[in-house]
């Protein structure tokens, strides 16, 4: 078997540069440059080797998935891509956030869901927002992109807000997004 096809089965089986070049016996940095002349797209794999904030965006993107099974991965294809969906020519970022303290002096909790490098982008944002731990599913915004254009981040206490209007059930996804044709 060649060096490439090794790097290749290492990386896929892997989902990381150093496991996968360890696994080979070479550097991380000659493994991806065999994927890349073999065009192996490096994604990474966030839920298994992220930080806790790549892990939860993973795991939006999983149960937007789970809702949504016709989007296709636009980071399957490219890491940090510029959106994360296509659904039916549309452009869907989905962002996640667990709910914290407002600040030191408040006792009010809050998701903030920072949109600032795909705002001009997306069609639309997909915020899902998760409990204090980040294991349970707590709400789901369905915001257009034009609407989300003007800020950087959006910010929803738990007593609700303006951005409480762009609420929806999950399940609701679906349909709507087949509404809006291929």
């Amino acid at each position: 078997m060649q060096i490439i096809e090794k790097c290749v089965e290492a990386y896929r089986r892997n989902r990381n540069l150093k496991v996968a070049a360890n696994e080979v016996g070479i550097p991380w940095q000659t493994l991806y440059v065999h994927l890349k002349k073999a065009g192996e797209p490096v994604t990474g794999d966030k839920l298994k080797y992220g930080s806790s904030k790549d892990r939860l965006a993973a795991k939006s993107e999983q149960l937007f998935v789970q809702y949504v099974p016709q989007a296709k991965d636009m980071n399957a294809k490219k890491f940090q891509s510029k959106i994360d969906f296509d659904v039916n020519g549309y452009g869907v970022d989905v962002k996640s956030s667990s709910l914290k303290l407002s600040g030191h002096k408040c006792s009010v909790k809050r998701w903030a869901f920072c949109i600032k490098k795909q705002e001009m982008l997306a069609d639309f944002f997909v915020c899902i927002g998760f409990d204090e731990e980040g294991e349970k599913h707590v709400l789901t915004l369905l915001i257009p992109g034009e609407i989300a254009r003007k800020y950087t981040s959006i910010s929803l206490s738990s007593r609700g807000g303006k951005w409480s209007d762009y609420q929806v059930d999950i399940a609701d996804l679906k349909s709507f997004f087949d509404s809006l044709g291929a």
